[in-house]
């Protein structure tokens, strides 16, 4: 029977500003020195092509959550799936795919964040599988919509529209694409299934809700009603053959209650919370290696509450399993019992969203903390052993370089001593229409002009911000690690001293270098960390 071939990412890119955070990194011939790509380089005596062939034929540390949710609930509806996890690696798997003329290509665009790289996808599928339908479908499909709802409602004005309608779909009805169909919904499943279902019967999809097809020259955009609610509890069984030092995603709910206002997922999907049983329920399905069950909490926001916290935390340490688990979790809440329980249930690293060290700046984004609320609970956090990730922008409205100084100040103030270790990743502002400072009446507060990164407001502009960026590292203690692509502060063989360590000195032999100092002494301190 022919199946259904779904394509649910591609090789990890970095947005918002992934040059000027390359400057913070150490790049070995061109890949980002990583825990697990330095154990490779000097295993292969310093030679930077074999330890990246080395690190390839390794599995990826993370498990992405899309393309298992989907091809569980569509096997569960009788649908015949082969699951594509990562484009351009695979493609010599999707041509053999192709040549057994599956009923349709169904491409997720949860992690494809612009129309170009979706339409690449689906041109290489039309180029060897011209007849074979390409359906795209994800929250990026759910935001183009979002975003043509604005410009009909005057709210994207014509001075962006044509930038905005580059990166998404429907807002220019009358652009090409070699994908066929859209599923526009902030899910999906259900009118996904039924599309399936009636191309593999040869009915007509011409009455379906929720999709858009190029006919007649231009996007015809169905009736878009909302879709039955779907809770798919996801038996990671089906999906890991043998138990893996990967960590695997959990959803322990859905969307984010709080505003923050340059976030452009509020209110694109509800806000539902799973049962901690349901929670335990999913994780004990993931295959332990060496007994333990390494998760990563997908939530927009983990733990929205102290009380949230203490559930979930509770549930695990209850079940008996040993876990180490990673997730976001909002900062207030996080007191010295939270730190506390969160160690004790296998928490390993949490995502901190801190995004300035500024108290004015975190009042224009409504963060509704401050930076005394941060140094506390990265505190908290530290002492009991959880490491942290924190995410910063620079540019928003309001910056200068006092507030960016401020920022510096705040991460030169995280504690390096004790049981954890400390990341951090900035971003570069972008003008986002479904924010809330990108409203009119927003703009006009903050004189903020353009779209993506390409603004000005009143007391910074896209090209200061950059500059700022550019040289942040150079003044944030070595100590703290900028982020590195798919990285997780944990390797075998190394404890968390040792990564501390690595942390160090990466970052002395970037500014070493960067100042034209010998680097060689570095970096044989570096080596001897892995011996």
């Amino acid at each position: 029977m022919p199946n259904v071939i779904i394509i649910s990412g591609d090789t990890s890119q970095d947005f918002l500003g992934q040059e000027l955070r390359d400057r913070m990194r150490l790049s070995i011939g061109g890949h980002q020195a990583s825990l697990a790509f330095l154990k490779e380089y000097f295993d292969a005596g310093r030679d930077a092509a074999r330890a990246a062939e080395s690190l390839k034929r390794k599995e990826l540390p993370f498990v992405s959550l899309n393309g298992p949710y989907l091809c569980q609930y569509l096997e569960d509806q009788g649908v015949t799936i082969d699951h594509i996890p990562l484009f351009t690696p695979y493609k010599d798997e999707v041509l053999r795919l192709l040549a057994q003329g599956p009923v349709a290509v169904v491409i997720s665009t949860t992690f494809l964040p612009i129309a170009a790289q979706i339409d690449g996808i689906a041109q290489f599928i039309k180029t060897h599988a011209p007849n074979t339908p390409v359906i795209a479908g994800g929250i990026q499909v759910w935001k183009s919509y979002r975003h043509k709802l604005l410009m009909d409602q005057g709210v994207i004005t014509d001075d962006i529209r044509e930038a905005v309608s580059e990166h998404n779909y429907l807002m220019d009805p009358e652009r090409t694409s070699p994908v066929d169909v859209l599923v526009i919904s902030e899910s999906g499943e259900t009118t996904l299934a039924e599309l399936l279902r009636r191309l593999k019967n040869g009915d007509s999809i011409e009455d379906l809700n929720n999709i858009a097809v190029f006919t007649k020259n231009r996007w015809q955009i169905n009736s878009i009603v909302e879709e039955q609610s779907t809770e798919t509890s996801i038996d990671w069984s089906r999906h890991i053959s043998q138990p893996s030092a990967a960590y695997v995603p959990v959803q322990a709910g859905l969307g984010c209650g709080f505003r923050c206002t340059f976030c452009d997922f509020c209110g694109l999907r509800p806000v539902k919370a799973r049962t901690a049983e349901a929670v335990i329920e999913e994780i004990r399905t993931i295959p332990p290696l060496d007994g333990v069950r390494r998760v990563y909490f997908t939530d927009d926001n983990l733990f929205p509450t102290k009380k949230r916290a203490l559930e979930i935390c509770r549930a695990i340490i209850d079940s008996g399993m040993k876990v180490r688990w990673r997730g976001l979790v909002r900062i207030s809440i996080v007191d010295d019992d939270v730190a506390r329980i969160m160690a004790e249930s296998g928490g390993v690293e949490v995502f901190l969203g801190v995004e300035s060290g500024d108290p004015q700046l975190l009042a224009n984004m409504r963060k509704q903390i401050g930076p005394a609320d941060v140094l506390r609970c990265v505190g908290n956090l530290s002492k009991h052993g959880v490491s942290t990730k924190s995410s910063f922008i620079i540019g928003f409205p309001g910056e200068t370089e006092q507030s960016v100084q401020s920022t510096v100040d705040l991460l030169n103030a995280y504690p390096v001593d004790g049981p954890a270790a400390h990341r951090y990743m900035f971003f570069l502002y972008g003008v986002l229409p479904l924010s809330e400072i990108a409203a009119p009446e927003s703009r006009a507060a903050y004189g903020l002009h353009g779209y993506g990164w390409k603004w000005a407001h009143a007391t910074m502009d896209a090209k200061k911000a950059a500059e700022l960026l550019a040289t942040i590292h150079e003044r944030i203690k070595p100590e703290l690690s900028p982020n590195y692509i798919l990285e997780a502060p944990e390797l075998e063989g190394l404890g968390i001293e040792d990564i501390k360590k690595v942390y160090l000195l990466r970052n002395k032999i970037v500014l070493a270098g960067q100042q034209g100092k010998s680097t060689e002494a570095l970096w044989t301190e570096l080596e001897a960390v892995y011996r």
